[in-house]
């Protein structure tokens, strides 16, 4: 081995030959392995222009150190980059989507549900990396010692020289970037780079078209605000002015609960196909009574799922996926949040949710969006946090016996939590009986490890279904369910199911990603006929409609979504400006006509969630207020 490591340091450009192979290696296999994501081809000019560039500049900036730091700096860029790849796979695999920096917001908080089932890496990537990891090690044992006969400078010209070289492609190509416009209003990604990347919102795409490096460095100085232009305020104003004129005005539901309290539920990971008469009867009965949302959607912007439903339902905004932290959302302001509004209109307003007040920073976020309080386990006297039987323990506190004040009570179940293995027994093993029997008459067949984990997840549902049963009966029994308004969605669809195949197949969705989305919600009020509202709906729409329903006192022009029951709205939107209105699912793979209706309306998509993330990223309700523009 050391006459091996002898024979190597005597080609002295053996080392930086095999270092930028390494890197460039890494990036190309990596991005062919996960070709079908997007549509740039492996060796278009934009990605392989950044990848050979960035390789070469990090070769040359190796060059340029002493040996010894040389090698523990190359070491250093393989080991990065190959656990980065590592986590693109497994967040890939988990959310469909590539790490973003912005992730590390919720980063501490997810590790929390973290589970080995989530790991399923393709062996051949494995073997990329390895080799990768390879190449740089001959290149760390070929660095030849330094030679005493040349003086530094002159063997540093070499690698600076080929360091500035690596610029040209790199700021050239992103320049090129930042100036491509669009040639026709379709917002057609699949024919345009520019505005992806300008956007970087379609973490998939923008993979294909950057490369790795570059995609890292340029996520990276987005996700923490240290680059792009600052929200233009004017612009906001003019979106909002055109806006009013946009929205749904009073309908024959204006005003349908006025006075009535609502307790509004978001359920962890209950899914469409959960929701029958075996699996979870309670909320199967009060479905078949409720007004159902037949065609409602739950699009995730952000990786931390039930954050970023969290937020929608309760601010009638979508969240940026970069250049925001998370702890803008307990310094903004939000005086049109769902909280401040029924407290205006003389409410308490309290929320609650089994897990500690400093997951995703719940407590002063929600003390911020309006809400009096956020209750945890504690509070409710719940012995084990992650059973939503023990929920009903804080019933008193989110079901107060009806005073001279009703009340808005927000509450987060927890029990549809996965991974559905034995890690988390606790939830599972009350009911595993009942869901083994109940699965078994299903008739829903596939592989031993699918229906375990089929088998699990039904378990979890059945315990937030026990506490929906009792909440039910406790409402029914103290007289307040007549009076009392029931809210019923998802945060995010089954995507704890480790098998995506297996996933589609049980929720009946074929080949179509879109589907996915496709979630439980449905409002419950005693003197309320059942019906079913075929329209097309998502979570953003949540908000302005309960201001329609309880006619609070809101400007509904600052609401990207719209009235359920009003006569505009019926688009969902998703990330990456794609959107679906039953008819058409335009998204950046689209290949039907173009006609005037979809240009409009890709117009009006690109149009509503810019003003949203440019609303949250500027604090722009905080400047309303400020000219007083926006009441308190």
């Amino acid at each position: 081995m050391r006459h091996l490591i002898q024979q190597l340091q005597k080609h002295r450009f053996l080392s930086p030959v095999l270092c930028f192979a390494s890197l460039l290696f890494l990036d190309i296999s990596f991005r062919w392995i996960y070709s079908f994501v997007g549509s740039t081809s492996l060796f278009s000019t934009y990605p392989m222009g950044f990848s050979v560039g960035w390789s070469l500049l990090f070769t040359s900036l190796a060059m340029l150190l002493p040996r010894l730091v040389r090698r523990i700096v190359m070491g250093i860029l393989i080991f990065f980059f190959a656990v980065l790849v590592l986590v693109h796979a497994v967040m890939y695999n988990i959310f469909g989507n590539f790490f973003s920096f912005s992730d590390l917001n919720f980063a501490e908080d997810g590790f929390k549900f973290f589970s080995w089932a989530y790991l399923d890496v393709r062996i051949l990537l494995i073997f990329c990396i390895l080799f990768s990891i390879f190449l740089m090690g001959l290149a760390i044992a070929a660095a030849p010692p330094n030679r005493e006969d040349v003086p530094w400078w002159k063997s540093r010209i070499l690698p600076l020289g080929m360091g500035i070289l690596s610029l040209l492609p790199i700021l050239g190509l992103h320049h090129a970037l930042m100036q491509e416009e669009e040639t026709v209003l379709t917002w057609d990604f699949a024919l345009h780079s520019g505005p992806a990347y300008q956007t970087f919102t379609d973490m998939n795409r923008c993979m294909m078209i950057s490369g790795l490096y570059q995609y890292t460095c340029r996520n990276f100085l987005l996700s923490f605000n240290l680059v792009g232009e600052t929200v233009d305020v004017e612009a906001l104003d003019t979106f909002y002015s055109q806006r009013a004129q946009e929205i749904s005005g009073t309908n024959e539901m204006t005003g349908a609960f006025e006075g009535k309290n609502l307790i509004m539920i978001m359920m962890e990971s209950i899914d469409t196909w959960m929701i029958t008469p075996e699996y979870t009867p309670n909320l199967y009965a009060l479905q078949q009574e409720s007004i159902n949302f037949a065609n409602h959607y739950t699009p995730l912007f952000l990786s931390a799922g039930t954050f970023n439903t969290e937020i929608t339902s309760q601010t009638g905004l979508i969240p940026p996926l970069t250049g925001l932290s998370n702890s803008a959302y307990s310094s903004n302001s939000f005086p049109l949040s769902l909280a401040n509004l029924f407290e205006n209109k003389g409410y308490s307003a309290n929320s609650f949710h089994s897990a500690s007040p400093v997951i995703y920073n719940r407590g002063a976020i929600h003390t911020n969006l309006g809400f009096e309080a956020y209750h945890s386990y504690e509070d409710m006297d719940m012995e084990d946090y992650q059973l939503d039987s023990q929920l009903i323990n804080g019933y008193d506190l989110f079901a107060p016996l009806q005073g001279e004040a009703p009340y808005f009570s927000y509450i987060i179940t927890y029990s549809g939590h996965g991974p559905y293995t034995d890690e988390l027994s606790n939830i599972s093993d009350p009911h595993l009986q009942a869901a083994q029997a109940a699965v078994a008459a299903s008739g829903v067949t596939g592989s031993e490890e699918n229906m375990e984990e089929y088998t699990l997840a039904i378990a979890h549902a059945m315990e937030t279904d026990a506490f929906i049963g009792e909440l039910i009966d406790r409402l029914r029994a103290d007289g307040q369910l007549e009076d009392t308004v029931l809210l019923f969605y998802s945060d995010h669809y089954g995507k704890y199911m480790t098998d995506l195949e297996f996933l589609k197949e049980i929720k009946g969705v074929g080949d179509s990603e879109t589907e996915l989305y496709h979630t439980p919600c449905f409002l419950y009020s005693a003197d309320q006929a059942p019906q079913t509202i075929e329209k097309y709906t998502s979570t953003v729409d949540l908000v302005p409609t309960l201001v329609n329903l309880f006619n609070l006192d809101a400007d509904r022009r600052y609401y990207i979504g719209d009235d359920i029951f009003g006569d505009q709205g019926g688009v969902v939107i998703f990330p990456n400006y794609a959107w679906y209105d039953g008819d058409i699912y335009y998204s950046a793979d689209y290949d039907g006509e173009i006609t005037q209706y979809i240009q409009d309306t890709c117009a009006a998509v690109k149009a509503r969630l810019d003003a949203s993330y440019d609303t949250l990223k500027s604090d722009y309700f905080a400047y309303l207020l400020a000219e007083g523009l926006l009441s308190s």
